[in-house]
């Protein structure tokens, strides 16, 4: 049962909350998930059930309550139409007939804030890759290489620092890359979150910076067939998108359900105010699709995906001479400011495929005990083509060889055994393995290697009304074993091992709902990356070459993360402040001369350690001023420090802010939740930069004007979502700090955005019938 009081305050300060209760003998529910669908607003029940929104506007929303042993029930309501209502939620001992309850898995939850992206910023986001999508979430920068290569940056640290999992499994491929984007299809997803500071426990041992989870909708459990279709066009690179999903629960199989989703993207090259990129264009193809079964104390799951895209790599980053090179830099724009659009994608270019499987069983071995088994396998192959003469054999047989040749295979397995309130305790045990082989043709960039890694955890959160407690420990064991080869004999191989502990504390002071306070502190290590030891040679997709160091030891970090969130009726306001101590922080440090090769004339770029200290704070509010206008104001300042030079870190984010007015138009017979907003975004010159080790200045200061208009249209029944956009609307020329570009080319010019989104049902059976009783 879920009794629910709506408070009236003013247009959209209704306050929201309830008590959840087991219909069958009014027990308190507590830790049940509790989401208001249209706003995206989730919150979890205390230990007395109870829970609470506020800043809610009047209108109708649709309330989805999960528990464990509950089947996930969504309940139509109206604010302010009444004062009191209840909901009756059956759980797993009531006798539903026909109707299974089945097993649902319930994440435990972290003494660390997560950030996820709102519903409007996952549409906004679509046709867009990873990177760019969470750019919404205070924190988070890109490492760029061009306009269609970004890399997530949070606080300052990507690659190996910033780990990504994808639908429940750390995503692994060729991620030492700075060039190498993440490969995954936003498409699928419908929940993007981020976890922020070390987050070593759980996820690994190299969680420093944070975790970004990438998650696609639960399998549906409602009989029937729905799907969604997603249509987008950009300008700026006469880009297009189609996404296609289907999902359905099987009537005659009870708890059997499916879900197919593809995906198709080409863009040409990129245009900035003044001239197009050449060879910037993309193709993308990928789809996945998912298979589960579910009965009321267990349940299985298998999923599947394929993600393939060929990148061009921008052709004026590649010269010829020392002389050129550095004319380059100097010049200020590329020798072919003259190139005209085209989609074609020549030499140099990166062709990229990712292979994903998992299985995943999970089991309710007792009414708060329950675990979990998941094995996942990866397979990652990356061919990259230098820009370079063909051979006499290619032109002969018209078969292209790619110059860099990766395949990677990855098999991860965990295992998590985790349990609900006992004496107000909740926590997790784990053990999780990871086999990992890298072999290479072509030209040498880094060795083939085998990688092995072993862990094992225990968390533990204490749970109470206004005060909760979390410490965690965890082991990791890693074997690197690198062969060097000549003339396809091995003529030496290292074995490295490493192993550490990582540990991590938290706290959560909540005296009320509309405040809270989070404060944690943990260690995370890194051992060693193949490219940082033995890397050495042209890293075309950088148009650099990259010297490793084979005498780099392990890098540990100090974190603490403290987070203070204000909920009041007009104001919703997020500050993070944080600081990493590192030992042996490894980095890429630009050299002092050029190198010529046979392909070109390139920067040479040093993988460096130092000691250093990566500070900084992240600020996020929300301002309703009436029914019809609010404002955001989102803002990021990260410091880093070379503590072995005193000097300041290369590579950090400048300082930026983000400002947003979000104007709600009235509606309509057919325009439903019309809104315009226009974004600001203003972004620092980078100062902060040690002296004398770019072969460029940092790039001005520069802002950014962007508008959308959107609405939710109605024709004949049929909802449709439509949103039109532009970016960089004054076509401002700019250069971003970040893109490893930025010494050859401006950045991306005006993009005019236009997304359809059109969700249907081609049938859907409902089995029972949620009850309302006002009271």
């Amino acid at each position: 049962m879920v009794v629910v009081q709506i408070a009236k305050s003013q247009n959209c300060n209704f306050v929201f909350k309830g008590c959840i209760n087991d219909a069958l003998n009014s027990e308190h529910l507590d830790f049940a998930s509790v989401t208001i669908l249209e706003l995206n607003k989730s919150t979890e029940t205390d230990e007395h059930g109870e829970f609470e929104f506020d800043g809610i506007c009047a209108g109708s929303y649709r309330l989805k309550v999960k528990h464990i042993g509950c089947k996930d029930t969504v309940f139509s309501f109206k604010v302010p139409s009444t004062k009191r209502v209840v909901f009756k939620i059956p759980h797993s001992e009531i006798n539903l007939g026909e109707i299974d309850v089945m097993d649902k898995r319930i994440e435990m939850k972290s003494t660390q804030t997560e950030n996820k992206l709102t519903n409007e910023e996952l549409e906004k986001g679509k046709g867009q890759n990873l990177g760019d999508i969470l750019k919404n979430v205070s924190g988070m920068t890109t490492l760029n290489s061009g306009g269609t290569i970004n890399k997530p940056m949070l606080h300052g640290m990507q690659g190996y620092r910033l780990l990504i999992v994808n639908n429940g499994v750390r995503q692994e491929g060729q991620n030492w890359g700075n060039e190498h984007a993440p490969e995954i299809d936003p498409f699928m997803a419908k929940r993007i979150s981020v976890i922020k500071g070390a987050n070593a426990i759980r996820y690994g041992s190299d969680a420093i910076a944070g975790v970004v989870l990438v998650e696609a909708n639960e399998l549906p459990d409602t009989i029937g067939t729905i799907g969604e279709v997603n249509l987008v066009g950009l300008s700026n690179g006469r880009t297009g998108a189609a996404n296609a999903m289907f999902e359905g629960n099987f009537e005659k199989i009870k708890g059997f359900s499916w879900r197919i989703q593809g995906s198709l993207k080409q863009g040409g090259n990129i245009k900035t105010p003044n001239y197009y990129l050449t060879n910037t264009g993309i193709n993308e193809y990928n789809y996945s699709y998912g298979l589960g079964y579910h009965r009321k104390k267990w349940g299985i799951e298998v999923y599947y995906s394929q993600f393939n895209t060929e990148i061009g790599i921008f052709r004026g980053a590649h010269i010829g001479n020392l002389t050129d090179l550095q004319n380059a830099i100097e010049r200020g724009k590329p020798a072919d400011s003259n190139a005209v659009f085209s989609y074609k994608i020549d030499r140099p270019n990166q062709k990229v495929a990712h292979e994903l499987i998992k299985g995943l069983a999970h089991y309710h071995l007792a009414s708060k005990w329950r675990a979990k088994l998941q094995y996942a396998w990866q397979y990652n192959a990356r061919k990259e083509f230098d820009l370079r003469r063909l051979t006499n054999e290619e032109r002969t047989t018209g078969i292209i060889y790619p110059d860099l040749d990766l395949y990677i295979t990855s098999q991860t397995g965990d295992f998590v055994l985790e349990h609900d309130n006992i004496n107000s305790l909740r926590g997790q045990f784990g053990l999780s393995g990871m086999y990992q082989e890298n072999v290479y043709q072509g030209r040498f960039f880094v060795p083939n290697f085998i990688n092995k890694t072993i862990g094992a955890f225990a968390t533990e959160r204490l749970v109470k009304p206004h005060h909760e407690f979390e410490a965690g420990l965890r082991y990791d064991y890693k074997n690197l074993q690198s062969f060097f080869y000549n003339l396809n004999n091995v003529w030496s191989n290292e074995l490295l091992q490493f192993s550490n502990l990582t540990y991590n504390t938290g706290y959560i002071y909540k005296p009320n709902q509309k405040f809270n306070l989070f404060v944690n502190a943990g260690s995370a290590w890194r051992a060693p990356a193949p490219n940082g030891l033995y890397s050495n040679g042209i890293h075309q997709g950088l148009a650099s070459i990259e010297v490793g160091n084979n005498q780099l030891k392990t890098e540990k970090c100090l974190n603490i993360t403290s987070t203070a969130i204000l909920r009041l009726k007009r104001l919703n306001m997020e500050v993070s402040v944080y600081t990493n101590e590192f030992k042996n922080f490894t980095f890429l440090n630009p050299g002092k001369e050029y190198q010529l090769t046979v392909r070109g004339a390139f920067p040479v770029f040093y993988h460096t350690q130092a000691n250093a200290n990566i500070s900084g704070l992240d600020l996020k509010s929300e301002i309703n001023i009436s029914k019809y206008f609010s404002t955001s104001l989102k803002a990021m300042f990260v410091r880093g420090w070379n503590r072995s030079i005193n000097d300041y870190l290369m590579w950090m984010p400048s300082d930026r802010g983000e400002l947003t007015l979000n104007i709600s138009l009235p509606e309509s017979k057919f325009l439903k939740k019309p809104k315009f907003i226009i974004q600001n975004q203003y972004v620092t010159k980078q100062w902060r930069v040690p002296t004398n080790t770019d072969f460029a200045s940092p790039p001005n200061a520069y802002y950014l004007l962007g508008l959308e208009i959107a609405s939710n249209v109605t024709f004949q029944k049929q909802e449709i979502k439509l949103s039109f956009s532009a970016t960089n609307l004054l076509n401002q020329q700019y250069r971003e700090f970040l893109d490893r570009f930025r010494y050859f080319a401006d950045a991306a010019g005006t993009s005019y955005n236009l997304r359809i989104s059109i969700p249907f049902i081609i049938h859907q059976k409902k089995t029972i019938k949620n009850e309302i009783n006002n009271q």
